[in-house]
């Protein structure tokens, strides 16, 4: 599965929303962080930030990892990801205790 396609319909979606006035991704040590610039409250960003994650992942065996770090002068800056859950999904034969076989089904 190719994230940039995700980053960039996430990206996309999010700068259209009337609330925010800009957004950038920056990559350091690895790890993307979005700078968000916006006069709505923190708690009103993280809400469209979850959002706008769900509507690009549905249907996609993915989760995003969205974490504040810091505000100044209504710039947000949030440590972002979107990553493939680290779960077994077939039997490898050698009885694990975490076997996908003893798994409840409902």
């Amino acid at each position: 599965m190719n994230l940039d396609v995700i980053w960039e319909k996430f990206m996309t979606m999010t700068s259209t929303e009337p609330a925010i006035e800009s957004i950038s991704k920056k990559i350091f040590s690895g790890f993307p962080f979005l700078y968000i610039h916006s006069y709505i409250t923190k708690e009103d960003i993280e809400r469209l930030l979850f959002y706008n994650a769900a509507t690009v992942m549905k249907g996609k065996r993915l989760q995003a990892d969205i974490i504040f770090v810091r505000e100044q002068d209504q710039t947000f800056v949030y440590r972002m990801r979107f990553y493939v859950p680290n779960e077994k999904l077939v039997c490898c034969g050698r009885g694990c205790k975490d076997c996908i076989r003893f798994r409840d089904s409902t």
